[in-house]
Parts: structure tokens; sequence; C-alpha cells
């Protein structure tokens, strides 16, 4: 998802606000494919072609004088279908390559100076976007091969951010001649529907220890601009208490419901309890789940707590602009929990780890009892079985696969790409398998040869940006401090070094040319060369909530 200045939205805006403000989209008319239109830029050489695909979405290319047959086509990640204060609807081309907002980075002038060719789209379908998944595979399908049409390529890469994951995946599996390497960047990994799932968790939570108004979830499925202003009026309702707590760090008592007023458990622990249901990372882009002060972080947990209220705003950014794009497609009704048992989610680790913060074993027992009582949300079966059936999957390409995320991500949860990993490993293991018992059971050397080509290959490979070990700043006054600089590695979302991300740009470049993800050997020493990439490959993020 593209980054949106959620902060300024909430700052600026109230709920009635947002419901009484009018907002107008212009649905473009299909246009008919023509071919581009292509300039020449006299000091570098780079030849720009800006063009049109066949139902009138914008693309452009760029081929630099150095060109050495590889292509890059980039898929960019979901965009809401409405403007808002702080967002403005793409019309064209936003984005050429992956780019980190947070560290101020482009990558388009060096991959062209290392003569890749390179693409991109803007994925809009119907003059809208959202999650139109389904039609960008094809326009995605599209592109690559308009762009073949007129230009000598020798290797392809599908690559793309957050929402890409769920377009890639099945395009390379719909199309497999068409890409020699794909690559994720802090992905989505199919269906959206395990990451929504929990993100309509932590709202349903919300409205039972914040705010009963708030609809959460339940808010949509209303098409059109009407649909988006009742998610941005619920959405604010969520930005008055991240706005409040980001002066008291959610220090006054829970007020609802009734059987918990009184009870004296800070509205802080509810927050830490949402958010540990939810799978939110327990580091942020400020606070490193460690550093303490003898004032207001005396503990650990009250660190990580601090962390969770500062990713909350892009998650739940997410859940509701994610949730009404998915919505639009489903239909209203897509989240049920009326068989979540929300104690399940919540690990034994957790519960040891953040009990200070959860405000002890009393108060995480009075919570979870709390929601266990509370009324639950029915979801519509047939729009239930549509979000979980979306952008289906078999993860049984045999091409290069290389993702790369962030060990903190706040908006697609790290726990995406384990997900990814386990899912394509357990076929390429039952491919293994077969291909084994047909190899014991081969009586000739010509079945034995014949075989021997043929036999699976592990082909994906996870990069992690980690985080330093510490790097929470505080004030005079003890507070933490949320305006200084950010982490420089590990969190926030598509916000990467432009050293990590040329080293996975290499990567996939590689893969491309030899058909084959590099060994752990060769992997190692791309890694070991780039601050804070990992080197371990056993290390994994911790996994979602929601496997399906």
């Amino acid at each position: 998802m593209k980054n949106v200045n959620l902060k300024k939205l909430i700052a600026t805006l109230g709920a009635s606000a947002l419901i009484s403000t009018g907002l107008v989209v212009a649905v473009a008319a299909p246009a008919q494919a023509a071919d581009p239109v292509c300039v020449t830029d006299a000091k570098s050489g780079v030849i720009t072609c800006d063009g049109a695909l066949s139902n009138g979405a914008k693309y452009r290319t760029m081929v630099p004088s150095n060109y050495g047959g590889t292509f890059f086509f980039w898929q960019h990640g979901v965009r809401p279908s409405y403007p808002y204060p702080g967002y403005v609807v793409p019309t064209g081309v936003e984005q050429m390559s992956p780019t980190s907002v947070n560290h101020k980075v482009s990558t388009v002038k060096p991959m062209l100076q290392l003569g890749y060719g390179i693409a991109a789209y803007d994925c809009s379908s119907k003059g809208l976007h959202g999650w139109n998944t389904a039609d960008c595979v094809e326009m995605y399908k599209e592109l690559i091969t308009i762009t073949k049409a007129r230009i000598s390529i020798t290797k392809t890469v599908a690559y793309g951010s957050s929402m890409a994951g769920a377009i890639l995946t099945p395009f390379i599996e719909k199309y497999p001649n068409l890409a020699d390497a794909v690559g994720i960047l802090a992905g989505i990994t199919p269906s959206v529907n395990n990451e929504l799932k929990s993100g309509c968790d932590m709202l349903y939570i919300f409205s039972v220890f914040f705010d009963p108004t708030i609809k959460g979830c339940t808010v949509m499925g209303t098409k059109g601009v009407p649909g988006h202003m009742a998610v941005l009026g619920d959405f604010a309702k969520v930005g008055a208490l991240l706005t409040k707590w980001s002066v008291d760090y959610g220090a006054n008592p829970i007020a609802y419901p009734a059987p918990l007023v009184g009870s004296g458990i800070p509205q802080r622990s509810a927050l830490l309890l949402a958010g540990l249901i939810a799978g939110l990372p327990t580091k942020s882009a400020h606070m490193d789940g460690i550093s303490t002060n003898a004032t207001l972080i005396p503990e650990q947990s009250i660190n990580a707590t601090v962390a969770i209220l500062e990713n909350t705003q892009e998650l739940l950014g997410t859940a509701y602009f994610g949730g009404q794009g998915v919505s639009e497609i489903v239909g209203a009704g897509f989240y049920d929990n009326t068989k979540t048992d929300f104690g399940a989610l919540l690990s034994d680790a957790d519960l040891g780890r953040f009990n200070l913060g959860l405000s002890g074993d009393d108060a995480i027992n009075a919570m979870l009892a709390t929601l266990a009582a509370y009324p639950r949300v029915t979801g519509v079966p047939d729009a239930m079985a549509k979000a979980a059936a979306l952008d289906k999957s078999k993860f049984d390409t045999t091409k290069p696969v290389v993702l790369l995320s962030n060990e903190a991500d706040r908006l697609v949860l790290p726990g995406n790409t384990p997900l990814y990993v386990n899912k394509a490993r357990a076929v390429y293991e039952s491919s293994l398998a077969a291909w084994q018992k047909k190899y014991a059971a081969a009586t000739t050397s010509s079945e034995v040869s014949a075989l021997l080509k043929s036999k699976p290959v592990w082909n994906t490979v996870a990069m992690y940006a980690l985080t330093p070990e510490i790097y929470t700043k505080f004030t005079a006054t003890g507070a933490p401090d949320l305006t200084a600089p950010m982490a420089t590695s590990g969190v926030g979302h598509e916000s990467f070094t432009k050293e990590q991300l040329m080293t996975w740009v290499r990567v996939l470049a590689s893969s491309a040319k030899t058909g084959r993800v590099p060994s752990q050997t060769v992997l190692t020493s791309y890694l070991s060369k780039v601050p804070y990439l990992n080197t371990d490959p056993d290390y994994q993020p911790e996994e979602l909530k929601y496997q399906d």
C-alpha cells in the first residue's frame, strides 16, 4: 500500500468533518491501446516511452543506453479509489521502481546505470483502484507482452511491493513463461484475508474497550463514494483515540464495557492486548522494545506498548482502506468472529514477556473474559467464502522467487513472508516426495536420466532487514521521542535503505539469469556486505495469527 499521511488525516479531520466532506472521482472512459510516445534524454541517453494499456491505464518504460537485455516490470501496491486530505488518487504512473519514502530513496537511476530496463503502470481498471487484483494480473500480462513486442528482452523480472504479492503470485502461476524471476517486497501472501482478519479483530477489540460506536469491518461493503465516506468516518474515531494516546500513552483507565469500569486497568494494557492478539510487531519506528527509563518507560513491555501504539495507525489504515477495497469485490460481511478464541491468539511467551504491560494476570483474565462474553460479529457466508478465495494461489511456481521484508513492518505484517515460504516449501516437498517415488521405481537408464533432469529444485529465498538492537530516544522529560529519526533499518512499510533495495534487485537479476536463487553461501556473501540484512537462514519473524 502507498504510504499515506495518516497522521495528517488524523490531526486535521474529525469524524463529522469526514462524513460531511463531499468527494468526487472521475471515472475515465476506456481508451484504445496505442503505440507509446518515446523521448530520448540528450544527456543520459535513456529512452522513456509513455503509453496506455487497452483499458486506458497508463504505463511507462525506460531503457538506458547501456541496456543489457534484463528488464524489470514493477507492480505497485494498493491505492484507495477516492481522495481524502493528504491523498490524491493516481492518474498515471507514480512509481517506476522500488522506493523508500522514509529513507528518501529512489532506485531508478542506479537500476538504469546497471543497464536494466524498467517498466511500470497504473494498476487501475474502470478508472478505479482498490483490490482489483484479478484485473491487475491481466493488465500486468499486457504490459509485459506489449513491451516485449517493442524491445528485445533476454531476461524478465516480475517484481513489486505490498499488494503486489497478491498479484504476482497468481500471475506467475497463470503465465509461467512471461517471467524468469519473481520478486516480492514487503508483500501480501494470498489470501489477504489472513491479515484482514487480524486487522478486523483489532478494530473489534477497540469497539469493546475504547469506543462502542466504532463499527470496524462491519462498516465496509457499500460501493463507491458512500462506502468510502463511511469507512473514513469510522477511521476518524480510531484517529481520535490515537491522538489522545499520543499525549497520555493510554494511561487513563478503561471506560468500557461496564464490567471493567473501576477495574483500574489502563487503556494502554488493552491496547497492548489488542496488538498482541492481532500480531503487530512490538518494535516500531522509534520504539525498540528494550530501552527503558526511570519515568514513563520503566519496563521493556511498556516500551513495546508504545511501539504497538505507533504501529497501530498504519495497520488499522490498512484494515480500513484495504478492507473497503476487498468488500467492494466480495460484498459486505466478510468478517466473522463468532468462533474466535481471542485467548488462543496470545502465546504463552507473550503473556510472560508482556505481563507487566498487560497489568498482570488478573487484568489479563478480566480482559479476556470480557472479550469472551461480548456480543460477536456474524458475517455473511457468501462474502466470507469469496474473501477466503481471493487471489487463490498454489505456490507451485518453479521460477526463482526472492522475498524481502522488514522485521517490524507495521502495515503488511512480516509474517506474510514466512507464510509464503511455508506454503511454497510444502508444495516443493510434496513434489520431491513424488519424484523420489518415481526415481526409486525407475528400471532403465533412460528413465533415470529423464528423472534426473526433472528433479524438483527449492527455488525460494527470503531476505529480512533487521532493526538495530537499541534505538529508542527519550526527551528531557523522560517521554519517548517520537519525532527523532526513525530506526535506520527493519521498520516501516516498504522502507529500506538503498543498499538493501539494490541488493534485492541484484539477487533478482542473478536469479533470472541462472534460473535459480543463489545458494546459501553465495547469498550470505551478498547479505553480509549490507548493514542489517539478515544472514541467518533459520531466522523468521513471528508468523501471522491466521494462515488459511
